[in-house]
């Protein structure tokens, strides 16, 4: 089913099953998640799939947040020291999946998805085969090329992704957008945080994000967007924001 809301084309639809084929761009949550305790901490997945974080005391199915690093990066940078997403995960009461780009970035820019979506898939089922998911309250981040893609995927994947977050992002793959059919037939499109330095040199702000948020609020959807005095860096006070926001969202329930 198709509708427009404010001139945006949004899909309805739900999540398939791993394994049947998608179209591109396209996230795919497992059918089933574990309904075993996983163990807490940080945890490395096989391959090239990355890193899991599971916050101390999981029994049952929690949120997920999933983290795509920037060009150049890995997942390893957002458990890094001081910079470190765990606290947020401990105290927010939601598990953490960062995914490994197969390249040095993500996606080919804002003509072509690339392949990368199927890795973060491959990343998404182990997930869900080591810990238990609320696949209701599912979130994708990421920080410049990665904010990049969480943002396209987060929303030509509305129907999955209830909350994206953008730090310092440079293009949108063009797609259609999706949105969920609530049981009160309304359509529920995804909560978006974006966040950008004013003195961005790598990704201007002014082509970029500030065009984002006013195209974004303009199709319709509720946009919260901050914009702080520094360079394409992530500082813990502006992740310390973003997590609130994330956190807030999912205990509302949407």
């Amino acid at each position: 089913m198709r509708i427009f809301i404010h001139g945006i084309l949004v899909v309805l639809g739900t999540a398939t099953s791993f394994g049947v084929t998608a179209e591109l761009g396209r996230i795919v949550i497992p059918a089933r998640s574990s309904t075993q305790v996983a163990s807490a901490g940080l945890q490395k997945l096989s391959g090239r799939n990355g890193l899991l974080y599971i916050p101390m005391g999981h029994a049952g199915p929690l949120p997920l947040l999933i983290l795509l690093h920037k060009s150049g990066g890995s997942p390893r940078e957002w458990f890094s020291g001081g910079e470190s997403f765990a606290p947020y995960a401990e105290k927010g009461r939601f598990i953490i999946l960062a995914p490994e780009s197969p390249g040095v970035s993500w996606g080919t820019g804002p003509k072509s998805w690339g392949y990368d979506y199927v890795a973060i898939n491959r990343a998404l089922e182990e997930a869900f085969a080591r810990c238990a998911i609320d696949r209701n309250h599912l979130a994708i981040g990421g920080f410049s090329d990665g904010a990049s893609y969480a943002l396209s995927l987060g929303l030509a994947n509305g129907d999955i992704f209830g909350d994206v977050i953008a730090f310092s992002p440079g293009f949108i793959v063009k797609a259609h957008a999706r949105g969920r059919l609530c049981n009160d037939n309304e359509v529920q499109i995804p909560l978006v945080y974006i966040a950008h330095g004013t003195a961005d040199n790598v990704l201007p702000i002014a082509s970029t994000s500030r065009i984002f948020a006013s195209s974004l609020r303009k199709n319709g959807y509720k946009v919260e967007f901050h914009e702080f005095s520094g360079s394409h860096h992530l500082s813990r006070q502006v992740a310390d924001q973003a997590m609130a926001w994330l956190t807030a969202a999912f205990q509302q329930h949407r």
